[in-house]
């Protein structure tokens, strides 16, 4: 079977163009220059960008010497020639065992073997499991797969497993490809980053060790190319690399591989991390708990210590402190040990070290907010009475020992009614209300519900007020549905009325925000079975919605809320969410937007091909919020 890249539809393999969606089965287009690429070929005959498919291989077990892979395919990593080399594998190394090499997807449609087996899961055994105490690994799953599986929710900083296969006493895994991921350390010496920043990515690793020793590959933390940051500046591994059973790793070897990442300079506070890396080396931190915690103190120093104070520690550091005396490195731990809070303390700040995987340990900040939003008229409609409104504000501060980044955002979309002219009517003037509303409220802290609820009632009544004038009525006068989301940066609030939508997609999946203003949904809410309450012919009629009715009528949905990961918000109206069109595409076109190389302006114009192509009854209109965060290590809990 093909599967379509755009709608995920499995075709016959005699297929050329998708039956679902009427994409092309058998070319692309170069992302640089837009010329027709096979999906077979890995580089554009035009321009030489490379569009191919690719994947990192690992193949263990196999001997150096013994020649090709696939012996009469020696291009290919398989007999099947699916998978191309770009080069033969790299031999074994002293810090990486296996040999590597990158793969061109020759066949990129066709479903792998490992989803095939997936698919058909009857007798399968919980893959999360495979390999722990007790639990057998299936004779056709390779061994060296079972770490990947198993640590399968620590993705994306464990890499998932495309594909993965044994033939003799070989066994290949084909992993996302992170070969153009700079390592740490290189990033480190290209940026020079805040000492925050150092911090955080020491407690990412921290965080992963006990999963890693779990299943036996600590190492794959210990080695420094294996080390990668992602476009979000997120720590990732390139692979796992099992420990060897003669020289299990421990904490003390991380602060072997985490001095050489601190700085030269004499900073106090580096200075502070490079004594708390010796406690480390010294075997003083023996928990994965206690080394976390230890890493939010040294971020809460950082985060507090007065600019005056650290000039002045500094010269004194200059002068004295460079070559310091085993007496003064113990006056200055027994010094920490009386004023700092005790590991006792602090076990409310982070949770047990057997739940390190659920466990943070410091409030997020914003790291990016990007948006897009766009309108269509859809295939059978003459006018758009569909409108949307966009303002975002992005700032940012940085200095040597932080980096902020502070964002702020209105977005509204209004489904207008009431015919051609006063839907258009209502719509762009509810969404100029609400923005002359809000707008000059910008820079004020998140608006309370009562605030939020005032604007609202105040655009309804500027349709009201309209209507009353014009003594239209029945379904002459005007209205407009509404999905509103405010952002600050970390805190969003959502409102709506009528039956526009918004959404929520994390790495948990998707979640629809808002629950129709509509009859069907009222009854459902008054006890009625779904089935009985949308077999009435009213079922979908709308029971509030901005301008027919003066404010007595008018009862927002309104909720405030943190965002605790990275998120993407979707406001849409019903010519976008109607038939299911979300619940059945979201992995597919909403999924992949998440990450930030991800264009949102793409990716909303491609949401209304979709509904064009699969409802187009409506006018379709999306907006789009995308919100990355990080940990604050500025801001202790609580």
């Amino acid at each position: 079977m093909l599967v379509c890249p755009h709608c995920q539809f499995d075709n016959p393999n005699s297929n050329l163009f998708c039956q679902n969606c009427g994409e092309s089965l058998t070319f692309h287009h170069c992302h640089e220059c837009g010329e027709k690429v096979p999906f077979s070929e890995a580089i554009c005959h035009k321009c030489g960008a490379l569009t191919g498919f690719t994947w990192w291989a690992i193949v263990v077990g196999d001997d150096p010497e013994a020649g090709e892979l696939s012996p009469g395919a020696p291009d290919y990593l398989d007999i099947g020639q699916r998978y191309r080399l770009e080069k033969p594998p790299a031999s074994p190394g002293e810090e990486i065992p296996d040999r590597q090499a990158r793969v061109f997807d020759c066949q990129p449609l066709q479903k792998s073997v490992l989803k095939v087996f997936l698919e058909d899961r009857s007798g399968l055994p919980d893959l999360g499991l495979v390999g722990a105490e007790g639990e057998e690994v299936p004779d056709w799953l390779p061994k060296a797969a079972v770490p990947y599986l198993r640590l399968k929710d620590f993705y994306p900083a464990v890499p998932e497993v495309h594909d993965t296969w044994q033939e003799g006493n070989r066994e290949v895994i084909l992993l996302d490809d992170r070969s153009a991921w700079p390592s740490l350390s290189e990033t480190i010496e290209r940026e020079n980053p805040p000492i925050l920043q150092l911090i955080y990515w020491f407690d990412e690793i921290a965080k992963l060790w006990k999963a890693l020793a779990d299943v036996g590959c600590c190492r794959s933390v210990l080695v420094n190319s294996n080390l990668r940051v992602d476009e979000d500046r997120a720590i990732g591994v390139q692979q796992l690399i099992a420990d060897l059973p003669d020289s299990l790793p421990d904490l003390r070897d991380l602060a072997v591989l985490w001095k050489d990442f601190l700085p030269s300079d004499r900073d106090p506070l580096v200075f502070a991390l490079r004594q708390f890396l010796e406690r480390l080396r010294a075997g003083e931190i023996e928990s994965v708990t206690e080394l976390r915690l230890q890493l939010q103190e040294l971020g809460d120093e950082e985060a507090n210590f007065p600019e005056e104070e650290a000039l002045a520690l500094q010269e004194a550091i200059e002068e004295s402190i460079e070559f310091m005396s085993d007496e003064s490195s113990a006056a200055i731990e027994e010094t920490e040990e009386t004023t700092s809070p005790s590991t006792a303390d602090l076990t409310s700040i982070i949770a047990d070290e057997e739940d390190e995987h659920a466990t943070d340990i410091a409030p997020t900040r914003l790291l990016t907010l990007a948006d897009a939003g766009a309108t269509d008229t859809g295939r059978t409609r003459r006018h758009n009475e569909d409108c949307f409104g966009i303002n975002s504000e992005i700032t940012r501060q940085q200095t040597n020992r932080s980096r902020n980044t502070r964002g702020r955002g209105l977005y509204i979309v209004c489904d207008g009614m009431g015919g051609h002219a006063s839907g258009e009517v209502a719509s762009s003037l509810a969404v100029k209300t609400l923005q002359e509303f809000f707008i000059p409220r910008a820079d004020e802290k998140m608006p309370g519900q009562d605030v939020i609820e005032e604007g609202i009632r105040q655009a309804n009544q500027t349709l009201y007020q309209v209507n009353q004038a014009q003594e239209s009525y029945g379904s002459g006068r005007m209205g407009t549905t509404l999905v509103l989301t405010l952002v600050r940066d970390t805190t969003v609030a959502i409102a709506h009325v009528g039956d526009s939508r918004i959404y929520q997609i994390n790495r948990r999946g998707l979640e629809q925000l808002t629950v129709d203003h509509e009859v069907g949904q009222r009854a459902i809410q008054e006890g009625v079975p779904a089935a009985i309450a949308y077999s009435r012919p009213d079922a979908y009629q709308l029971t509030q919605a901005l301008g027919p009715h003066d404010n007595h009528y008018i009862k927002p949905d309104i909720r405030i809320f943190e965002v605790r990961e990275d998120t993407l918000l979707l406001l849409c109206s019903d010519g976008l969410s109607d038939n299911e069109l979300i619940e059945k595409n979201w992995q597919t076109h909403l999924s992949p937007l998440l990450s930030s190389s991800a264009n949102l302006e793409e990716g909303v114009r491609e949401l209304i091909e979709l509904a064009n192509q699969q409802n187009g009854h409506d006018n379709i209109t999306a907006v789009l919020i995308r919100i990355k965060v990080q940990a604050d290590l500025e801001t202790r809990p609580g």
